[in-house]
């Protein structure tokens, strides 16, 4: 922009964030500090991407959101900054602005596997299935030669949430065809056995998952519970065991095993780990619950121990 001031033509710079004008020397806006040159701008997104990788490592979600923001009000079409933002916010509890972000990758790039992945996980945190169900098979007609045995195990948690258990399992098995090295498939077959009836086969799935690395206490949880159903009681205590061993604070192990000893009157060990679960647990109802079952049923046993002595005595 040319301004004429006495007889001398003066240039000067609007910048384009906070529309002050400036002087044609300047680089940066003298109000806001914004970039004027497309050289300086462009400069400035690189050390702003530089920055976002440092606050990346060190989890400073705000200055990183903030940073992300700056970049793209110069380039709103940098669709893997969009990504990157969208997770940011995620991570801050915010889906409504992380849809938004990873919406907007989408129209830029409707290919972007990974960002339509992350919305359809999205949806499915908020409890949002059939927008999930979209997105999730909209990536099975996308471009990238990509297996998609997570996608399909994806669409099949989605269907079990739905009680649609037959499309559920289909999806599972279609996912073991594409990679019979994913575990997740497995364990989910394990859950629609159990909730059958199937305890043998369900155990076959579990332990299956399990070969292939998929260290959860959830598999060893429900792999206990399966062993109960059939009356293994080893097999039950150690899976129990093993699933708070793998992950001490997992409440629903501790809860199973103290129930577990209750009903087999082993007072000692139900005990003990009530009394773990209590330190870790200190305000928790179900624990109330359990310390009342557990009082009862020692009770029981203390007056059918006295009944058993006084009929000795007969």
């Amino acid at each position: 922009m040319n301004i004429k001031c006495g007889g001398d033509i003066v240039s000067t710079k609007i910048c384009s964030k906070c529309k002050t004008e400036n002087n044609e020397n300047h680089n940066y806006c003298f109000a806001c500090g914004y970039p004027l040159n497309d050289s300086i701008k462009e400069k400035e997104i690189i050390r702003l991407l530089g920055i976002s990788f440092g606050l990346e490592v060190y989890n400073m979600l705000d200055k990183l959101v903030n940073v992300y923001e700056s970049i793209l009000y110069e380039r709103p079409n940098y669709a893997d900054v969009r990504y990157r933002c969208a997770l940011a916010y995620e991570i801050k509890g915010d889906y409504q602005k992380a849809i938004y972000h990873l919406m907007e990758a989408l129209k830029i790039n409707p290919d972007y596997i990974q960002a339509r992945s992350k919305l359809a996980d999205i949806y499915v945190i908020l409890g949002n299935y059939q927008e999930a169900l979209i997105e999730y098979k909209n990536l099975l007609n996308t471009k990238i030669k990509y297996t998609f045995a997570d996608v399909h195990n994806n669409i099949g948690v989605i269907y079990e949430k739905q009680g649609n258990i037959k499309q559920a399992k289909a999806y599972y098995q279609k996912a073991i065809s594409l990679n019979p090295k994913f575990a997740k498939p497995y364990y989910n077959l394990g859950n629609i056995y159990y909730e059958k009836g199937d305890y043998e086969q369900a155990i076959a799935y579990y332990k299956k998952a399990l070969s292939l690395k998929l260290e959860i206490p959830e598999v060893y949880n429900n792999l206990a519970l399966a062993y109960y159903k059939l009356d293994n009681l080893i097999e039950t205590e150690n899976n129990f065991l093993n699933a708070i061993k793998l992950d001490p604070f997992f409440f629903d192990a501790y809860y199973n095993i103290i129930l577990f000893y209750i009903q087999n009157n082993n007072f000692h060990n139900a005990r003990k780990y009530l009394d773990i679960l209590k330190q870790r647990y200190p305000k928790n109802f179900e624990i109330d619950y359990l310390e009342k079952n557990l009082d009862k049923k020692m009770k029981e046993s203390i007056k059918n121990e006295t009944i058993e002595e006084k009929g000795k005595k007969i």
